[in-house]
């Protein structure tokens, strides 16, 4: 569509409130918020500009500045609805500080937020005014916010890109051992044709998918999973337990190339806002989890997040954010160094805010300064580069970190995704890293026995899995109440397969260390 177009229909939009207006339906601020409703948001800061600057300041203003604010607040516009909103606050609008609230969370300033939630509640409660039903989640999320800045992680963000909200998958440059993040319609109909939702994971063999689809009791999107069979066809799904989702809505799973992590998304409680990237441990062998963790800050915000993935082979993770705003419906990818360890964040809250807004990603190329003015290392000003650290070993400066961040970058982006995965046999993490994916990739004679017969042995042990969580289904719902003695004898053989897996591991790990 031209700019002569949306002039056109701008104008009609404009024309046909004013009609309603003077026919006496609606006043000139719920003139503006039918646009605000109707998402068009530059009609309704171009009418309220006009409105403000025929008032001439009378009472009509507080109003006026305040519909302003919400209009210049949804197109993005975070600093001109902050001053909109600061004119209706001072004019007694309770609604302002609500914004201004909401406002400050974006800027992780989270002490403020709750004093102007609180001063919203109370000024809507003097004047027995209805308040905001979201009002309560937006304490939660301040309360939870506040929380999660205290204890900020410390991250080296080496890239940003900014890729459209609906594909932003496609621009996950991964390498085939990270597995693929697709659209959830590849994921053949296994589940009588439910509704899906967001993204889904296929490990690099391609032999399991993850995804979410909708739970019929709860209404909530739930995480499910199959395994590819020896004739090609999909296993009956498994569900995640309904805890992973911390009453809401699951998007977007990522499963560590181990099998034993779960990223995903999330929109339930213990979030920041929106959508926040959680965590859980899970055993690769049960499938069973434990109770999933908030990635926390900078991973989060009071914005939606949308995805994280992780690319051990090069040592970096990616992960999806709207913190920005940005326009033409496009969302920020970030990639980051994965640390040896996570370190808390030593630093003031104004720059624990710059590196969590990530206006500037080179920011986290260098090492924080803590609250008394110390480097990360305990001391005191500036620097040298020619400067050693306490064990003797050469510091790197700013510019040689730098230039290696930039390097990676650089290298990252030349992964081409969507290849087709390479099939394996098996996933054994190595020490030190990297993986075991068949016999041909060990050393000795004795290893490729050990990695021959672990192979054998856990696709015994996966089928007798599916089959064992089959007939409890089925027992479940009453349909074969005469599978009880078969279920109690195939737990028995499932768990002594399961420890023949780790004495094949442990001997496997001995031999690798000889």
């Amino acid at each position: 569509m031209n700019y002569r177009n949306n002039l056109d229909i701008r104008a009609i939009a404009l024309a046909a409130v004013a009609l309603i207006c003077f026919e006496g339906r609606c006043d000139t601020t719920d003139s503006i918020r039918l646009l605000i409703e109707d998402g068009d948001y530059a009609s309704a800061i171009q009418m309220a500009e006009e409105a403000l600057a025929a008032s001439g300041g009378d009472k009509t203003a507080g109003a006026l500045y305040q519909v302003l604010g919400e209009a210049q607040y949804h197109s993005g516009q975070r600093k001109e609805s902050a001053l909109a909103f600061q004119e209706a606050k001072e004019r007694g609008v309770a609604d302002a500080s609500l914004y201004l609230g909401r406002l400050a969370m974006l800027d992780y300033r989270f002490d403020e937020a709750q004093t102007l939630f609180g001063r919203y509640a109370e000024m809507q409660r003097k004047a027995k005014r209805q308040l905001d039903p979201d009002l309560a989640y937006d304490q939660a999320d301040a309360a939870e916010g506040k929380r999660q800045f205290e204890r900020m992680q410390e991250v080296v963000v080496i890239d940003a890109v900014q890729v459209p909200r609906e594909e932003f998958f496609r621009y996950l440059r991964l390498p085939l051992s990270a597995g693929r993040v697709v659209a959830s319609s590849e994921i053949p109909d296994a589940t009588g044709n439910k509704e899906k939702g967001g993204t889904a994971y296929i490990s690099e063999s391609g032999d399991l998918m993850m995804w979410t689809e909708l739970n019929d009791s709860t209404g909530m999107l739930q995480l499910a999973e199959a395994t590819r069979l020896t004739d090609g066809s999909l296993s009956t799904p498994q569900y995640a337990p309904d805890f992973l989702g911390q009453e809401g809505d699951v998007i977007n799973p990522f499963l560590s190339a181990d099998g034993t992590t779960l990223y995903y998304a999330a929109n339930g409680e213990n979030s920041v806002g929106g959508y926040d990237i959680f965590m859980a441990t899970r055993d690769p062998q049960t499938g069973d989890y434990l109770q999933p963790v908030n990635a926390g800050i900078p991973f989060n915000s009071s914005a939606d997040e949308y995805i994280m993935a992780i690319d051990e082979e090069n040592g970096v993770g990616w992960w999806a954010t709207d913190r920005h705003y940005l326009p033409d419906g496009k969302i920020t990818l970030y990639v980051y160094v994965l640390p040896e360890e996570w370190r808390l964040l030593r630093a003031d809250d104004e720059e624990k805010r710059l590196r969590a807004r990530l206006d500037d990603i080179q920011l986290t190329w260098t090492p924080p300064m803590d609250e008394a003015g110390d480097d990360d290392e305990g001391e005191t000003g500036d620097m040298d580069a020619d400067d050693e650290d306490s064990v003797g070993e050469k510091r790197e400066s700013p510019a040689e970190a730098a230039r290696r961040y930039a390097a990676l970058a650089a290298e990252i982006r030349k992964i081409e995704p969507g290849q087709k995965p390479r099939r394996h046999d098996c996933v054994i993490p190595l020490p030190g890293g990297g993986y075991i994916y068949s016999a041909d990739d060990v050393k000795t004679p004795e290893q490729k026995k050990l990695i021959e017969e672990y192979i054998k042995a856990e696709r015994q042990y996966k089928s007798d899995l599916s089959h064992l969580a089959e007939l409890r289904r089925d027992y479940a719902r009453q349909t074969s109440r005469s599978a009880s003695g078969e279920i109690a004898s195939l737990e028995t053989d499932v768990e002594h397969q399961r420890d023949a897996l780790t004495s094949l591991l442990s001997a496997f790990y001995r031999s690798w260390k000889k």
